[in-house]
């Protein structure tokens, strides 16, 4: 039985308020699932119907509110009801990770505003159980999405394939003047001009200590990777180590229940990562910090790539699935009936 895991979905500054007779729509009869629609937030619970004739007349009084929530670019996880999958599809409103049936909106709005889209998703396991901790999402600005889909973000995006991203990585063919970058090298240069995002999402209750200490040793273990260590001088050796300092104070010593996400925000162009919460009751946004020593900030978002310590290989695939569009994937064109 998959592991019931919820998220919130809202959408960002002023979301367009539907009619009061049509704040419901009914998404999947089978599985009555109810979307409402307010000035701020959109959030998906389950709700019995006593009648076929009663949805009948709730999908009806729902069409406007769908049409506005749908054509939304600004929708952020929050939490939903993930008990039941949505159908996945570039044009939905949501992402169904295959393996926990957590929900991820296909599109959020970066805390500067910049807007992202959901590229892949993945379970983080521990143990010889396989015991499942948490899924993530990642996502990468829309502008460099769309370079990447007309050819334009970089010399060495030209022709992207998975193999490039998911180890044992493709092997550059003889005729190739350059040899490309592959795996983590790879999303080092993504990173140099797309912002990102790591969405979070427990699949058991956790706490925030919990979460510090395994991004601390993401980091350090980062350090050693002789490309990245090699970029130090002594000067930088002091800042790096007092950003690190700093960044443990982000988390306060509370719990982070089941299905609330901790969000991680990149921006190419500050060079940092912003992390996030949200409050249960009010679905507003709590930052927590600014990692901004520009190498940290990027080798966090890079140890979700790591080629050697990927804390969920399945993020790693369906990332490279995801920018590629390959079918399967959150970015995979709609298919027509």
């Amino acid at each position: 039985m998959l592991p019931r895991s919820t998220i919130r979905l809202a959408t960002r500054g002023k979301a367009p308020v539907a009619p009061s007779s049509a704040r419901n729509v009914i998404i999947t009869p089978r599985h009555h699932r109810l979307y409402s629609t307010g000035t701020r937030t959109a959030t998906s619970t389950l709700q019995p119907h006593g009648s076929w004739s009663r949805v009948a007349v709730l999908a009806g009084l729902g069409v406007a509110s769908w049409a506005v929530w749908q054509s939304s670019p600004a929708a952020t996880p929050l939490r939903a009801d993930a008990s039941t999958a949505l159908p996945n599809s570039a044009t939905s409103e949501v992402f169904v990770d295959p393996t926990t049936a957590t929900l991820f909106p296909h599109r959020l709005t970066a805390p500067d505003g910049t807007p992202l889209r959901l590229v892949g998703t993945g379970v983080r396991t521990v143990s010889f159980l396989n015991i499942r901790v948490y899924t993530a999402a990642f996502y990468v600005s829309e502008r460099e999405l769309d370079a990447l889909e007309q050819g334009t973000l970089g010399e060495d995006w030209i022709g992207f394939t998975p193999e490039r991203l998911i180890a044992p990585h493709a092997i550059p063919s003889k005729d190739e003047q350059t040899a490309r970058p592959n795996g983590e090298a790879l999303i080092e240069t993504l990173l140099e001009k797309a912002d990102a995002a790591v969405i979070i999402i427990p699949l058991r209750n956790t706490s925030l200590a919990h979460l510090r200490d395994g991004f601390s040793r993401a980091l350090v273990a980062r350090m050693k990777v002789p490309r990245v260590s090699n970029e130090f001088t002594d000067s930088m050796n002091e800042a790096t180590g007092a950003a690190l300092v700093d960044f443990k104070g982000f988390f306060p010593a509370r719990n982070l229940a089941k299905g609330m996400p901790l969000e991680l925000y990149y921006s190419a162009r500050n060079r940092d990562v912003t992390f996030q919460l949200r409050n249960e009751k009010t679905r507003s946004p709590e930052v927590l910090g600014t990692l901004r020593d520009p190498i940290l900030a990027r080798e966090l978002i890079v140890s979700y790539f790591s080629d050697s310590a990927a804390p969920s290989r399945e993020l790693v695939k369906n990332t490279a699935m995801g920018l590629a569009r390959e079918r399967g994937s959150p970015t995979a064109p709609a298919v027509a009936n």
